[in-house]
């Protein structure tokens, strides 16, 4: 493969999921991403260069971070990262046996991923499985991405992905050609309401949706149901409609709501920094079945859990 060598910056892998795609697949979690979403459970995944987890639960107080600083960003006593000093090099995490400062984020190749996905191929073949790319934002390491779903393709293994959708479509594009099954989010459908909710307009997002439907064997929108953000009725007529109206265009095309939930609040800590919907409780029952009995009204194929 010519593209084997290309790389990217990767912050986890999964095996044997049985999520977010058909059958058993390997997830890989791209890291960094454009939009900055408040109610986001991955903070780690946003800058795609390697971050310095400090889980001070673990802490042990032995001290060797503070001795390995070489930029004395750790303060003695408290062990807290100063991360204006912080250069990233990651030997503090490598010397915390307790893994209490932790590196997040690494680099890899596509013959790197290659190897680890063909180990699989057994579970893949029997389950109908395959490699579900996410992050992150994958789109944002277009290149990378591409060329590790050709890889697959040209192995006969099944693809998916996760995105938001935000990208210049001459650049993300080919991704596409690559691609089975597409999970695309659809935050908030007023674009001042985007932007307010994730640092972004969604104009880009909407017409590359558009052009994605016409692309791919099978698209799924995700509508991730955030309480005082995107649940109002309004916005959800308007995802019904955008969504019935790609239905009458292309084949395959069905919507899913995601629940919000506040697990990833430590992470937060982790990286120094505040959860913007502290206290914010995951929908109830009865405001999702709202939700999914406006988007039924619309003749949108909804996919429940």
């Amino acid at each position: 493969m010519a593209y084997a060598e290309k790389t990217g910056v990767i912050f986890n892998t999964q095996k044997f999921s049985i999520h977010d795609g058909t059958g058993i697949r390997t997830l890989i979690f791209m890291k960094g991403c454009p939009l900055r979403c408040l109610w986001c459970s991955n903070p780690e995944s946003q800058v795609m260069e390697p971050e310095i987890l400090d889980v001070k639960s673990n802490c042990t107080a032995c001290g060797k971070c503070v001795l390995l600083c070489e930029t004395h960003a750790i303060e003695a006593g408290s062990f807290d990262i100063d991360r204006s000093k912080c250069i990233k090099c990651g030997k503090c995490a490598e010397a915390c046996y307790a893994n209490a400062k932790k590196t997040t984020g690494r680099i890899v190749s596509v013959r790197e991923m290659m190897q680890l996905i063909e180990k699989d191929r057994i579970f893949y073949t029997n389950s109908g499985g395959g490699v579900t790319i996410g992050g992150g934002e994958p789109v944002m390491q277009h290149g990378f991405v591409e060329a590790l779903l050709k890889a697959c393709k040209d192995s006969n293994i099944h693809t998916a992905i996760e995105t938001c959708g935000y990208g210049k479509w001459d650049q993300i594009g080919g991704i596409f050609d690559h691609t089975d099954q597409v999970f695309f989010d659809l935050k908030a459908m007023d674009s001042g309401l985007h932007e307010k909710l994730t640092g972004v307009g969604n104009e880009l997002i909407l017409q590359n949706a558009e052009r994605i439907a016409g692309k791919v064997d099978h698209l799924i929108f995700r509508i991730p149901l955030v309480p005082g953000c995107n649940d109002s009725d309004e916005n959800i007529k308007v995802t019904g409609r955008f969504v019935k109206k790609l239905c009458a265009e292309y084949a395959d095309i069905s919507v899913e709501i995601l629940p919000y939930h506040d697990l990833g609040q430590d992470k937060y800590r982790w990286l120094n920094q505040s959860y913007a919907l502290k206290g914010v409780a995951k929908p109830e029952a009865a405001a999702v079945d709202r939700c999914s009995a406006i988007l039924e009204a619309y003749g949108c194929n909804l996919i429940t859990v």
